[in-house]
């Protein structure tokens, strides 16, 4: 193998010396490697070419980074979407026979005044139970603001019948 310098005539013997580590270039010794000028056609045709190079480098990295992170920023920026409640099929029929239910129960505890204790105990267990049904039925079926409203109602049911059962029958 010969010098890279253009002056020098002499081979590469067992020791060969580069500019940095990734030269193509071998020199026989450091004073061929330092005396070598780039010629200067070369100089002129490289700047152009690693400009090309920085360019469609600086094209992938925005094309792989900025807009991915863009894309991904826009969809946790959104706002959620607008969940509906299933409109299961016999809703109508359930939230009719649910509130009848309850209104039956209120109508027999108000009957019962001057009845035996474990009655009392029996019907207001039995309206609890009508009222905890009535609730699930209602937060199945029921959408909006009228949902809102008809569960906090149906809640301090519960919450009535549950203090009226501590008191009255433990």
């Amino acid at each position: 193998m010969k010098c890279s310098n253009a002056g020098c005539s002499r081979g590469i013997g067992l020791i060969a010396y580069r500019r940095s580590w990734f030269s193509k270039r071998y020199y026989c010794s450091k004073r061929c490697r330092d005396a070598s000028v780039a010629e200067p056609q070369n100089r002129q045709q490289t700047p152009k070419s690693s400009v090309l190079k920085r360019f469609a480098v600086a094209s992938v990295a925005f094309v792989g980074l900025i807009v991915p992170a863009t894309f991904t920023m826009a969809v946790l920026a959104a706002p959620p979407a607008p969940v509906e409640a299933p409109h299961f099929p016999g809703c109508d029929r359930n939230l009719a026979d649910a509130s009848a239910s309850v209104a039956a129960m209120q109508a027999r505890i108000k009957n019962l005044n001057g009845v035996d204790r474990s009655e009392i105990c029996k019907a207001t267990r039995l309206y609890f139970f009508e009222v905890v049904k009535a609730r699930a039925v209602t937060s199945l079926c029921r959408t909006g603001t009228e949902r809102e409203r008809d569960l906090d109602r149906l809640d301090a049911d519960v919450a009535n019948a549950n203090e009226a059962i501590a008191a009255r029958c433990l």
